[in-house]
């Protein structure tokens, strides 16, 4: 079946090159490839904090189809396990990674609406200084 290890050899490709943009912080946001959460397109920083955080392990999950589409390649009898087991791991990489990422966007966005809502910074010592001044005079 050499026709399968080359489907899985092309996923893989395909994985590590996603993978590897994501990690590298260069995947464009698109509506095609990447998360597709609410949180991680609402700026570029989220789009790309997400994705440098999902982006390793669907590497990971590319080199898993990898290893089975190069066994695919050879494999005859109780050797098919080998891919099988190839790609339920890089299907998992890929869940777990998109999980992580879309919990990444999501506590991004969360740092952002702390930051906002916080205000601006008060320097208590200038403002006691000004009241005990204000109460000596």
């Amino acid at each position: 079946m050499v026709a399968l290890g080359v489907i899985l050899l092309i996923l893989a490709v395909a994985l590590v090159v996603i993978g590897g943009l994501a990690a590298a912080r260069k995947l464009p946001g698109n509506n095609v490839i990447g998360l597709r959460v609410e949180e991680a397109r609402k700026s570029r920083e989220a789009w790309e904090f997400a994705h440098s955080v999902a982006g390793p392990v669907w590497i990971l999950g590319g080199v898993a189809l990898l290893f089975g589409g190069l066994v695919a390649l050879i494999a005859h009898g109780w050797m098919w396990i080998i891919p099988a087991l190839g790609f339920i791991v890089a299907v998992l990489a890929v869940s777990v990674g998109a999980n992580m990422g879309a919990r990444a966007a999501f506590l991004f966005d969360q740092n952002e609406k702390a930051k906002e809502a916080a205000g601006p910074a008060v320097d208590l010592t200038a403002l006691r200084r000004a009241a005990r001044k204000a109460d000596n005079k």
